[in-house]
């Protein structure tokens, strides 16, 4: 029998594990199937869209990348859903408004703003785009249980941007620093949008590899460092251990 597959990342519908964790890079979805995963089976590779299947603690779950940005990671979340997925987490970095979390801190998202220049496309921006409350449960004490001190993480607003580099018009740092939004980031105001249209769970927890007023005095952005490597690293298992501990809810 033909198995019936999503159109563009060619997922095979209703045959895969309920819960996912997504990151942007491919190579880094091959990093946690290889480092992490055992019994792993590459799903498929189209595009910028890489998934595994792989048993994480005795639980099988997913991991997919989604690319840079706003529209093709909304084409990643939407076959997800549409194969069967029923938890999506983001794992991604992040740049720090708050000088409490720098390089190798995680932060766990209650919500984004949305400035992602993609879900206004799909509702107006008066809808908010906020993390299942289960999930954001689960990755505060899978950061708990990993041995992270509330130095290490912190919990709340993000905002998701659509631009990477800025141009004449500028940015809203410091905006979002005085209203204590934690972090930014490009993707998870649209994975929080889809998920509540299409009736889902989800979350995120991002890895900070830069402080984003120390960046903007240096001029430089030096993603590569150790520290950084170390928290991403940190991060995955924070990511797997909640998408465990969801696949029994």
């Amino acid at each position: 029998m033909e198995i019936k597959v999503t159109p563009i990342c060619l997922l095979p519908i209703g045959k895969l594990p309920k819960v996912c964790v997504v990151v942007g890079d491919p190579n880094r979805a091959k990093l946690v199937s290889e480092k992490h995963f055992v019994v792993t089976e590459l799903v498929c590779a189209v595009r910028e869209f890489h998934c595994y299947k792989g048993m994480w603690k005795d639980t099988e779950m997913l991991v997919m990348s989604h690319g840079i940005g706003g529209g093709g990671a909304s084409v990643c979340f939407e076959e997800l859903i549409q194969a069967g997925v029923t938890t999506i987490i983001r794992a991604g970095t992040a740049g720090s408004f708050d000088p409490r979390y720098r390089e190798g801190s995680l932060v766990i998202a209650t919500g984004a703003v949305r400035s992602d220049g993609v879900s206004e496309g799909l509702v107006p921006l008066g809808y908010p785009a906020i993390s299942d409350h289960e999930v954001v449960g689960a990755l505060i004490e899978s950061a708990k249980s990993n041995g992270l001190s509330n130095e290490q993480y912190g919990v709340g607003i993000i905002t998701t941007v659509g631009h990477f580099f800025d141009g004449p018009l500028g940015n809203h740092n410091k905006l979002w620093a005085r209203s204590k939004v934690l972090a930014i980031e490009m993707e998870a105001s649209i994975l929080f949008i889809v998920a509540s249209l299409r009736g889902i769970r989800a979350g995120a927890c991002v890895n900070i590899d830069n402080y984003i007023f120390e960046r903007e005095i240096s001029e430089k952005y030096e993603p590569n460092r150790d520290v950084v490597h170390q928290g991403t690293f940190k991060m995955l298992e924070v990511a797997l251990d909640a998408a465990k501990r969801l696949s029994s809810q």
